[in-house]
């Protein structure tokens, strides 16, 4: 099926859609932390995962409604999504430092549960895409791609910035960028999505 909603123009959709994309998983990441305090798996749960998952997914929501149908289940799936890792013994990662010193295992680790994020993540998230978007399994890919790049950065980049000012805040600064590589991944398949999707208007 293609996007007709709107009948946006193909131009529309390139580096400024991604920009916002981007924008958009930022500030949602950075209002999250309103209600949630980073710390380790134990301490962040199912509760946490959806108060987080829905900020960042109603903040994405707002780029995404004017190009996908149907887009408010984008904010359904995720917050279920989140709540399920919450859950899980990988817990809600995206506001998760590691305990570790090691920039090895952090690495290791963020590559391995980024790709478990971004796999559950990009399977729930499919949901709402594949009602609009032919080939929508590459979101799929994308995901699991972004997360693992994005969260191995972010952690190790996090023990790093900790090291040098000896203060969590540096963990903080390190998901920050999790998020932001993360988005830059996805938001380049999404931006292929949606322009392979839309006919040229006019």
């Amino acid at each position: 099926m293609l996007i007709t909603r709107q009948s946006r123009k193909l131009g529309e959709i390139g580096w400024g859609f991604w920009l916002q994309w981007i924008l958009a998983t930022l500030i949602g990441f950075l209002v999250s932390l309103y209600w949630i305090e980073v710390g380790g798996t134990p301490d962040l749960n199912a509760v946490e995962g959806v108060i987080g998952g829905g900020a960042i997914a109603i903040a994405q929501w707002w780029v995404i409604r004017q190009t996908f149908p149907k887009a408010w289940w984008w904010i359904l799936v995720s917050i279920v999504g989140w709540g399920v890792l919450g859950l899980s013994h990988i817990g809600a990662v995206g506001w998760i430092a590691p305990s570790t010193s090691s920039i090895h295992l952090r690495i290791l680790y963020g590559v391995l549960n980024g790709a478990k994020v971004g796999l559950l993540m990009g399977v729930a998230q499919w949901l709402m895409l594949r009602i609009s978007v032919p080939k929508a399994e590459q979101w799929i890919l994308a995901s699991v791609a972004g997360w693992a790049a994005g969260l191995s950065l972010g952690w190790s980049i996090g023990e790093v910035l900790h090291r040098i000012t000896g203060i969590f805040l540096g963990g903080v600064v390190g998901l920050t960028l999790a998020w932001v590589v993360t988005a830059a991944v996805t938001g380049t398949t999404l931006v292929k999505l949606a322009r392979e999707s839309i006919p040229e208007v006019g």
